[in-house]
């Protein structure tokens, strides 16, 4: 925690963040490259909607989004164009996707609290709430608009988006079913990785969802006692967010000391392109985390015992008990179970 260049990547956000309440309707984590200046063409912000609220109709001028449902119901509604609009419900462990400058609104409409964590295609994703749009709107506009009400004519509004509002379920949303290519479930995706005592990866890229387009996200869990295999990515950064328990991340870069700390529920991290890391959980319970991309299709991870493995043993060898002309003794590497494909997770005890 001392080393200020590895710390710099990471955001303990309820210690740093100040939470935005919303009176009787939820709160929210936000962040942007403001408080967290490591971030770069990506952010995303944790938001927790209360029963019967909503994230009111806004849209994002400078940005895609790409949500995932932590808890909770939500009702999704886009509109895009008059003849591209989108409606369906979603639950926990489910995405979805909102076009850059496209309207749309989240609604809570479970018994629950519903807890996001909502990605941005930008570091600082721009935010226009509809109650901000109306009050910008010369008064002559809105009174062609409402005629011959008086209401809207008369309403002086707010200047800063209000981000959460009441709204009245009705009953019939549920009943409802639709399908729509703006909503994903990771569930009934192929994982990259699956094993009941170790934890699963699986993510959601332009490769099996179509629509996305400058962000995409993947899902790791991991068990008592399972790591990451040390994993960079050659094309992408990434914006991890805690989604639930604990870990201990490692990040390595060259000429600094690997300190370790303490990953905890919604904090951020941020991990340039090509840069080594992973995560080791420690604690008794589940961890699961979430990354963000600034890409559609980023390159798969690269794994440090697959990317070792492909050179032959004399140049491993010397690579590690040579270097800078020094003469170590031993073959640190003899044991490495060559493979050419990630092994994903691991087990460490």
């Amino acid at each position: 925690m001392d080393n200020l260049k590895t710390t710099a990547f990471y955001l303990p956000t309820k210690k740093i963040i100040h939470e935005t309440k919303i009176k009787n309707s939820g709160s929210a984590y936000l962040v942007d490259k403001d408080n967290f200046p490591a971030l770069d063409n990506i952010t995303s912000y944790a938001l927790e909607i209360w029963e019967e609220c909503m994230r009111i109709p806004h849209w994002h001028p400078n940005a895609f989004e790409l949500g995932y449902i932590v808890s909770g119901e939500i009702e999704v509604l886009i509109w895009r164009s008059a003849g591209e609009t989108a409606m369906f419900t979603l639950s926990a462990g489910m995405c979805w996707f909102i076009p850059q400058g496209a309207l749309h609104s989240l609604n809570n409409i479970g018994k629950e609290k519903a807890v996001l964590v909502v990605g941005f295609s930008a570091s600082r994703p721009q935010h226009l709430d509809l109650p901000v749009a109306y009050n910008g709107i010369p008064v002559v506009i809105r009174d062609v608009y409402t005629s011959p009400h008086s209401e809207l004519r008369k309403w002086t509004g707010v200047m800063s988006n209000p981000l959460l509002g009441a709204y009245s379920v009705n009953p019939d949303v549920k009943k409802i079913i639709t399908g729509s290519p703006y909503g994903f479930n990771l569930a009934a995706t192929p994982p990259l990785f699956d094993h009941a005592d170790m934890g699963s990866v699986v993510w959601a890229v332009k490769n099996n969802w179509e629509i996305l387009q400058d962000i995409s996200l993947l899902r790791a869990r991991l068990k008592k006692n399972i790591a990451r295999d040390p994993i960079w990515y050659p094309d992408s950064a990434t914006l991890y967010v805690v989604t639930k328990g604990h870990a201990d991340f490692h990040i390595i870069i060259s000429g600094i000391d690997p300190v370790p700390f303490q990953v905890n529920y919604l904090d951020y991290i941020f991990v340039p392109a090509g840069v080594l890391h992973t995560f080791i959980n420690t604690s008794a319970e589940d961890f699961e985390v979430i990354a963000f991309f600034p890409k559609a299709n980023p390159l798969p991870e690269v794994s440090l015992s697959v990317a070792t493995g492909f050179f032959p043993g004399s140049i491993r060898n010397a690579a590690l008990t040579k270097f800078g002309g020094e003469n170590l003794q031993g073959e640190p590497l003899k044991r490495l179970n060559n493979t050419t494909v990630t092994p994903y997770l691991l087990r460490i005890k």
